[in-house]
């Protein structure tokens, strides 16, 4: 998209087709939660017909007894034969083979390592129309690329945020995303003279906040209520409960750790689980008021896994400027990943590795990462993920009463778009608390896959203030109206099936764009209109 909509309504009002539903449930439990659905399904959802039964809401938290082991299993991971080339760490973004020679005649400057298309055989022939269609996404995406270095690089004092929000809007290159993000976020200083300085001490703020905390011991299974705390405070009740706490919470945070984005290899590795595991425990102690609550290990995947992805960019590009093929400029990197005195052996052994261009996010093994670079991409994690947390606290204090209001929002909003949808749920006896509470709570991440969820949180950066709040309401209004058509001729089980595994599988960032089109055109007319969710 080249700009925000004008006032048109789109096509995808209209309900669309799906594919066959798997029939799979996600039976995600929450601790803190009041919500969990208790109904009986096999009988009639109509309060009118006999047999029908008020639904109730019960707290279903028993992962506390959970045993770690017998958490789900990761899915089938992608595998590369030998012959085969696999994606660069960017590359299942965009799905297509980057021409090397089309690159360097737009930015010569400015190496990228090829992409592969994933749908295609290593050696298949393209006809003469899938290049020139690959020709002009490439040309799309450089001009893209072009008009964000602009901005990154005009001011050698200063970027300006405005004009990078308002470009930011239609989504960021994946090359820029990790830096773009953390401006957006206000992580990093838009005055590059403070860039380093900033980054190098909130770094070490994270590292003093692990030391303090104790967490290594914690994770070593070293801590005991006995010793949990500091040897100068006395021995009482308070210092066991708080002991006990502190192990529970670290249970509670292993479990969801370990299945996390379960069909993604990277979130499966030992190093990567750890680094979650830290960013997690250390927010929830510093956050006492709301603590750790099942979704948030899910807003982690996206910042490490993009922070990572610029790590592995910029050690490619690194590379790549030592066999002569151009700098990046250094207004378009995060400060400090790579280590300029040449220390880190893990960091050298990787600039080494013949196949460094072939490493990805996917498959790369996070163990190889030095404890320099894991601290680094785990404290921007952190730092990152609270920025985005303060935005929307009220979802995770007590009670929960961000959801709640967000869902509220959402139904009144179905309400004036399409009430003939609305009319019908309330006629199964749908609650909207039964399917958008994990929309507002876990931000769609479980109804679309990581990649586009990513495009999502450009927009969302973009906004102001940023859009994990009010403009997330207009999003999943879009989401649901997209699936209108088929809703209306579904009853009560059939609907909570199909909302709790919508066929999304087939989407790309064409879609995900149209339904952030939507959400935007709903907010401009809705959003100042007198009592318009009321």
């Amino acid at each position: 998209m080249g700009q925000k909509p004008r006032y048109n309504r789109s096509s995808s009002q209209q309900g669309m087709s799906t594919p066959p539903l798997d029939g799979t449930e996600d039976k995600t439990s929450r601790s803190s939660s009041p919500f969990y659905l208790s109904r009986a399904v096999s009988g009639s959802s109509n309060p009118s017909r006999k047999g029908y039964r008020r639904p109730t809401y019960t707290d279903l938290d028993d992962d506390w007894d959970a045993v770690i082991d017998e958490t789900e299993p990761r899915g089938k991971q992608k595998s590369y034969s030998s012959g085969s080339q696999q994606p660069d760490a960017f590359s299942r973004e965009n799905g297509h083979q980057n021409s090397d020679i089309l690159i360097n005649t737009l930015h010569p400057e400015f190496p990228v390592s090829s992409e592969v298309d994933p749908n295609a055989g290593t050696n298949s022939p393209r006809d003469h129309g899938n290049e020139l269609r690959l020709e002009a996404q490439m040309k799309s995406q450089n001009t893209k690329f072009m008009k964000f270095k602009s901005i990154l690089t005009e001011d050698e004092s200063s970027v300006n945020m405005r004009h990078l929000k308002k470009l930011s809007w239609n989504g960021i290159p994946r090359e820029l995303r990790a830096l773009t993000w953390q401006m957006l976020l206000g992580y990093l200083p838009t005055n590059k003279a403070r860039q380093s300085s900033t980054l190098k001490r909130k770094r070490q703020e994270y590292l003093d906040g692990l030391h303090d905390a104790n967490v290594e011991a914690l994770f070593d299974g070293k801590v005991t209520p006995n010793n949990a705390s500091t040897s100068s405070l006395p021995v009482s009740s308070n210092r066991d409960n708080s002991a006990n706490k502190d192990k529970q919470l670290n249970h509670q945070i292993k479990i969801d750790v370990k299945r996390t984005s379960p069909t993604i290899k990277l979130f499966g590795y030992e190093a990567t689980q750890k680094s979650l595991r830290k960013v997690l425990y250390l927010w929830a102690i510093r956050h006492p008021a709301s603590g750790y609550v099942q979704g948030i290990n899910d807003l982690c995947t996206p910042f490490y896994q993009i922070f990572l992805g610029h790590y592995l960019w910029q050690l490619q590009q690194r590379k790549a400027s030592k066999s002569g093929r151009g700098q990046i400029p250094s207004a378009l990197i995060i400060p400090g990943m790579i280590d300029e005195e040449g220390a880190d052996s893990c960091e050298n052994e990787l600039l080494n590795d013949p196949i460094l261009d072939t490493y990805t996010w996917e498959t790369f093994d996070t163990n190889r990462l030095s404890s320099r670079v894991t601290s680094i991409i785990e404290a921007d994690t952190f730092w990152c993920l609270s920025k985005l947390l303060d935005n929307i606290t009220d979802n995770y204090i007590h009670e929960q009463p961000g959801i709640i209001r967000q869902v509220n929002d959402l139904r009144n909003l179905i309400s004036k778009i399409d009430n003939s949808l609305l009319e019908h749920l309330e006629c199964e006896g749908v609650d909207f608390i039964q399917f958008a509470f994990r929309w507002m709570n876990c931000l769609l991440m479980r109804e679309l896959s990581i990649e586009l969820i990513i495009r999502m949180w450009d927009t969302y950066l973009s906004e102001t203030p940023l859009g994990f709040n009010n403009f997330h309401v207009y999003v999943c209004a879009a989401f649901l109206i997209k699936f209108a058509g088929e809703l209306k001729q579904r009853d009560f089980q059939e609907i909570l099936l199909f909302l709790q595994n919508p066929p999304t599988s087939s989407w790309t960032e064409k879609d995900v764009e149209l339904m952030l089109s939507e959400a935007f055109i709903w907010q401009s007319l809705y959003e100042n209109a007198s009592a318009h969710l009321k």
